[in-house]
């Protein structure tokens, strides 16, 4: 685990009004904005499992039992957290819409990485690059003043990550020791007077002295517990008791102390809710409502798989999720799954029957014939001998066909896939092919039920004979010539024509979107691939452990996409022997044992991702990485 993440730095500023056992909870006054990171895009810095996970379950208790509005923002990028962090400055500064006052609470919650570097700490967005994060970090000597003069009285800041001790700029001198508040040491109405009167700024921290704590923070569970607890019999729990009674018996031990334009008579008050608080079920599932995103709902139902609002976090989950895609073959997957759904109106008035192929513009690329040099003297022995081939015009498709796609010919044809009548497919696991038992075409490169969400992903796990009934599909739907490409014809359009280039992007390294979804270094963190020229594209990221959505990456010169890298792809062909002679518009052998496949995948070396390299498989096999795309006759 890395030694860059993972202790908690809490700033208090004290909560609100002098309490009231009748009074209902403060709508309107408190909010908490929760900043958690666990997938991050660069394949240095770990995932993490637990940032969301705290964030939701420390939202919930601030909304059932002292009524914050909350939002939760999930692997936000450094230009997200400074524009929501430049919102709020901009809102308390006026409080335009009666929701931001000046007495009111604000709580910043950041969970994820950290790190230091030249004496500076640094909290690490979704997008931060640890060899320079000054670059896209959060740097606490910037933010710390800037949060300080937030027009807010009372402000908490909790930061989950290492080296989050830095945010104190007196960390290295501070002394050890308890933490008291002069202005908590009176009665109860001294403490109350203070509130209204002083300004506090003052932090806990889990680390000590850059002491590193795990992914699943004690301190969080420690904040949790103290928040939980009845109030004391003022009606309110202080910071002191907060820190004493719970936050101090995290491991390691935190320290506490004070910063910026804090008054050291200043108290820290929870106020606590009289009223019996939701039960769990109920508070989480109300904050799933107010937050109102997939991501939400999901956490719910991971949290009470079996709760009473069960079947209505289902329902609205995938209603997000195919108003995020807003296609028709989004919002009919929607339709599918949930026949009953409160949505199915809004869901059916959007699903338009999709028109056929030849009326959807550019969803076939013109490939003008040429002749060229096909097969390499530079690659293995069945790319021998280097041949000139002619081709004839011809149409391929701009994009590799989708399991959305391919769901809409199950549904049309009730067409049962090889993997599903046989009961199983294949999957790399790091080390070998394995079988796993029930996985098709509805399946990841995992072998995990895929969400709808990857529906725009290519599909996998369907064999030659199943892209050539899926052909032959389309060709009765459209009344045109669909089929798979030849092999001649997938070489020449993957490398550019005449120009036949190493890869379909052109002959050098990829670099960014000019490249594909091929073996590197995200997958290489993922699965601990082995590090050199021969195994990966080293230092190249593409951003995808398996399959990438179609169209992620660049087209090349003739507008195809993932024409190298992402799923190999079936040929019409059976793979044999090239001949020597020249040819013009060959099919390939006649008879064969295996059909060719093409243009290598997300896991396979850069030798098996050049344009002309060969591969196969019989026409029942299937795996992970094995997916098609249509061509047709001009």
């Amino acid at each position: 685990m890395s030694a860059r993440y993972l202790s908690l730095l809490l700033f208090l500023f004290p909560l609100l009004h002098k309490p009231d056992p009748t009074a209902p909870l403060r709508t309107g006054k408190d909010l908490a904005v929760f900043f958690a990171v666990e997938k991050y895009q660069n394949g240095s810095l770990t995932n993490l499992q637990n940032p969301v996970k705290n964030a939701r379950e420390i939202a919930a208790t601030l909304q059932s039992r002292f009524g914050f509005e909350t939002e939760v923002l999930e692997n936000p990028t450094q230009a997200q957290i400074i524009a929501k962090l430049n919102e709020l400055t901009r809102l308390y500064a006026n409080n335009a819409d009666g929701r931001h006052p000046a007495d009111g609470q604000l709580f910043l919650f950041f969970s994820g990485h950290g790190m230091s570097e030249d004496e500076n700490g640094y909290f690490l967005p979704a997008d931060a690059d640890p060899a320079q994060p000054w670059a896209k970090g959060i740097a606490y000597e910037i933010w710390r003043p800037k949060i300080d003069r937030i027009n807010c009285r009372h402000i908490l800041v909790a930061i989950d990550a290492c080296y989050s001790v830095r945010f104190d700029p007196d960390w290295k001198n501070r002394p050890d020791g308890q933490f008291k508040r002069p202005g908590e040491l009176s009665d109860a109405q001294k403490a109350l007077a203070n509130y209204e009167q002083y300004t506090a700024r003052v932090f806990f921290t889990s680390d000590n002295k850059e002491d590193k704590t795990p992914d699943r923070s004690n301190f969080a569970r420690k904040l949790l517990e103290g928040l939980s607890a009845p109030p004391g019999p003022d009606g309110y729990l202080t910071s002191s008791q907060l820190f004493a009674n719970h936050v101090q018996g995290a491991t390691p031990t935190p320290r506490a102390g004070n910063f910026g334009s804090d008054d050291p008579r200043a108290t820290f008050l929870f106020f606590g809710q009289t009223e019996t608080p939701d039960d769990p079920d109920e508070a989480t599932w109300r904050s799933a409502q107010r937050q109102n995103t997939p991501e939400a709902y999901a956490y719910y139902l991971a949290a009470y798989p079996q709760g009473r609002y069960r079947a209505q976090a289902l329902d609205e989950r995938a209603w997000l999720l195919a108003v995020q895609q807003n296609t028709p073959a989004a919002y009919q997957i929607y339709l599918d799954t949930n026949p009953n759904g409160r949505h199915r109106s809004e869901a059916a008035a959007k699903v338009i029957s999709p028109a056929p192929v030849e009326q959807r513009p550019g969803a076939d690329a013109l490939i003008p014939g040429g002749a060229f040099q096909m097969g390499s003297n530079n690659g293995e022995a069945d790319e021998k001998p280097v041949h000139t081939v002619t081709l004839g015009s011809f149409y391929l498709a701009k994009y590799e066909v989708t399991v959305a796609e391919f769901k809409a010919f199950t549904d049309a044809t009730g067409y049962k896939t090889d993997a599903e009548k046989e009961g199983w497919s294949y999957r790399w696991n790091g080390k070998e092919w394995e079988k796993m038992n029930g996985v098709n075409w509805r399946h990841d490169a995992q072998g995990n039920l895929r969400p709808q969400s990857e529906y725009d992903h290519p599909v996998i796990h369907v064999s030659w004979n199943d892209a050539t009934a899926y052909c032959q599909w389309m060709a009765k739907k459209t009344s045109l010539p669909y089929r798979l490409p030849t092999e001649a014809e997938w070489e020449y359009a993957a490398g550019n024509g005449a120009k036949h280039t190493r890869y379909s992007w052109g002959d050098n390294a990829p670099a960014g979107k000019q490249g594909g979804n091929v073996a590197d270094e995200t997958g290489a963190a993922a699965f601990n691939w082995t590090r050199s020229n021969d195994n990966i594209f080293m230092d190249y990221r593409d951003g995808f452990a398996t399959t990438a959505p179609v169209g992620a990456f660049n087209p090349n010169e003739s507008g195809l996409y993932d024409m190298t890298g992402n799923v190999w792809e079936w040929c019409n062909d059976w793979k044999g022997p090239y001949p020597s002679e020249p040819q013009t518009n060959p099919t390939g052998p006649t008879t064969g044992s295996d059909r060719v496949v093409r243009g290598g995948s997300w896991f396979y070396y850069p030798q098996y991702c050049r344009v002309a390299n060969r591969n196969g498989g019989t026409p029942g096999a299937r795996n992970d990485s094995i997916g098609f795309r249509l061509a047709r006759t001009l």
